[in-house]
């Protein structure tokens, strides 16, 4: 597996563009490592959105099944990971593409040439927050659940649904700083059709609670970032006590 992280006479320092695809190279062959490179920014630059595999092969001036090997190879260094859609069949879903994600919000910045704060970042704040909550997600993924998207036919979306079992956790993002506890259409029609435990509205401004207002669907919560990773942790150990 490659690492993020070098070590130097001070400690561990993030590792370089240079120095993530010399470390690849160790491992595969890359036939283009200029289209690798570019690659890497295009994920970073398009962190949330549906993959297009053929806009990006045009793009880096690569065949698409060169394109998909090297996601394969980012993946399996864990390097990104790939989110896929939920279908829970309640609703028509849009699309079978994926989105892809970054591990390191690090690398992304590198990537991107931007570590502003958070609220310095305009409109880029959005992917920032995004891609950091999926990491965490990704990070504190319950044993035996899957982590997806949802996005519906009347375009409807949800940018994270965790699964396990019958037990579904929707995971919603808003960068901006919320002064009230409004809840967007998208929200409202995935609690109307699937009717998740709990629906978390990530934030960095508001805590706050209240009932879902649907049958049979859990709370929805406002939450600072901060407090993301211990409330998944507790709501899967919920689940095991019921």
């Amino acid at each position: 597996m490659t690492t993020l992280l070098h070590e130097s006479s001070t400690g561990l320092r993030p590792l370089s563009l240079d120095e993530v695809c010399r470390d690849l190279a160790d491992l595969v062959r890359l036939a283009r490592p200029d289209a690798f490179r570019q690659l890497l920014r295009l994920i970073a630059g398009q962190a949330g959105r549906l993959v297009n595999l053929s806009e990006w092969a045009s793009i880096l001036g690569i065949g698409r099944e060169t394109v998909v090997s090297y996601l394969e190879v980012l993946e399996t260094s864990h390097i990104i990971f790939t989110l896929t859609p939920f279908a829970g069949g309640r609703r028509i879903e849009l699309t079978t593409r994926p989105k892809v994600f970054l591990l390191d919000n690090g690398l992304r910045n590198l990537l991107i040439d931007d570590f502003r704060p958070l609220d310095e970042r305009g409109e880029a704040a959005g992917p920032l927050l995004e891609s950091w909550v999926a990491t965490e997600l990704w990070k504190n993924l319950p044993a035996g659940a899957a982590l997806h998207f949802w996005q519906s036919a009347s375009r409807a979306k949800v940018d994270f649904v965790i699964v396990r079992g019958s037990r579904i956790v929707a995971v919603e993002v808003k960068a901006g700083r919320l002064g009230r506890p409004v809840l967007s259409k998208s929200v409202h029609s995935f609690l109307a059709a699937y009717q998740p435990a709990a629906t978390l509205i990530v934030n960095p401004g508001l805590s706050h609670r209240q009932p879902a207002g649907t049958a049979a669907a859990g709370e929805v919560e406002w939450l600072l970032p901060i407090h993301l990773a211990a409330r998944i942790r507790e709501l899967f150990a919920e689940e095991r006590a019921e």
